[in-house]
This record gives structure tokens, C-alpha cells and sequence, in this order.
């Protein structure tokens, strides 16, 4: 989940974004089968999707923090994406999208694969027509563990992106 301030830094977590969001919000009642992950400090390594080696973010979640991303990744899908399946079996959750950014329609496909509430891995393959960012395809990788108990002054929602910055989600997400 990203920020416009985020997406200014690295365009292409954009795409990563609503992939992401996409996970998180196809409706409702999908969205009360999504485990919620344990509160405290998660961090996030990223890999692919046109990044250079891995990036690492971190979160201060909670779970009034998860409710509201993914009301707003639900309404995000809502609007960019005429097409958002997702299904669980077992402990994977599978996704298939199709999104308008811009010009671009992006489809993924997505699977999650909680290992348990400190842990989780994500892959994401993604095509762009017409290419975004000089690109046509992606692939990405999320790996996400539970840290512990966020930082001192650190709110929910604060997000520590890959540059330094440190942004708030519930914030960014009421503008």
C-alpha cells in the first residue's frame, strides 16, 4: 500500500499498490476471510517489480489500521478494476485482477500465503498494455513478519518507506 508522496519517490509502486490493494478488498464478504495480521510493527522486503535488489518498508499496524486499508483498497478496486476475483484454499489466498491506471490495464495475479499470524508471503505477476513505467510485465515479491511492538511514537498506520520518509496511512488515506 502506497501513498501519492510514496509513488512520487518510486513510480512504480503504483502498480505494486493496487496489486496489493487488490489482495486486500474484492468485497464484503471476502474481505471477513482475509486473516488479520497481528498488531505491532510489520516489515515488508520487497523484490522485482522493476526495484533493484530488495526494499524493505515498515508499518505500525492495528487492527483498526487493517479495516480501514481495506475499506479503502475496496474502493479503490471499486473504481479502477472492472475485474477482482479472489479465493482462499487453505492458508493461500488467490487473486485475479484486471485494473485501469491511466492508460495502462493492468492484470495480476496474485497468491498469499500466510504462514501464520507473524508471517506471510505474496507473489505477484503482473501485465501492462500498453507498458507502464517501460514495462510489460512484472513479477514482485512480498515477504512480511511481525517485528514485535511498534517503535516508540510510532502511531498506526506510520509507515517507514524504502528512502527514509516516514509517512501515515490513515492519514494519506483520509485526503
Amino acid at each position: 500500500m502506497t501513498t501519492p508522496q510514496a509513488m512520487k519517490t518510486s513510480p512504480l509502486l503504483l502498480a505494486l499498490s493496487v496489486a496489493s490493494l487488490s489482495l486486500l478488498s474484492s468485497g464484503p464478504a471476502a474481505a471477513a476471510d482475509i486473516p488479520t495480521l497481528k498488531s505491532g510493527l510489520w516489515e515488508v522486503t520487497r523484490s522485482g517489480g522493476g526495484a533493484q535488489g530488495k526494499n524493505v518498508t515498515t508499518m505500525c499496524l492495528d487492527e483498526a489500521t487493517q479495516a480501514q486499508m481495506r475499506d479503502f483498497g475496496l474502493g479503490m478496486a471499486k473504481d479502477m478494476c472492472s475485474k477482482n476475483d479472489m479465493r482462499n484454499e487453505g492458508n493461500r489466498l488467490l487473486t485475479n485482477a484486471t485494473c485501469n491506471l491511466g492508460n495502462t490495464v493492468m492484470k495480476t495475479q496474485s497468491v498469499m500465503t500466510f504462514t501464520n499470524a507473524n508471517s506471510y508471503h505474496t507473489e505477484i505477476n503482473a501485465s501492462y498494455d500498453p507498458p507502464m513505467f517501460n514495462m510489460k510485465e512484472s513479477k514482485t515479491v512480498l515477504d512480511g513478519k511481525w517485528m514485535g511492538a511498534c517503535k516508540p511514537g510510532q502511531k498506526p498506520g506510520d509507515m517507514t518507506l524504502e528512502n527514509g520518509q516516514t509517512v501515515n496511512m490513515q492519514q494519506m488515506m483520509k485526503k
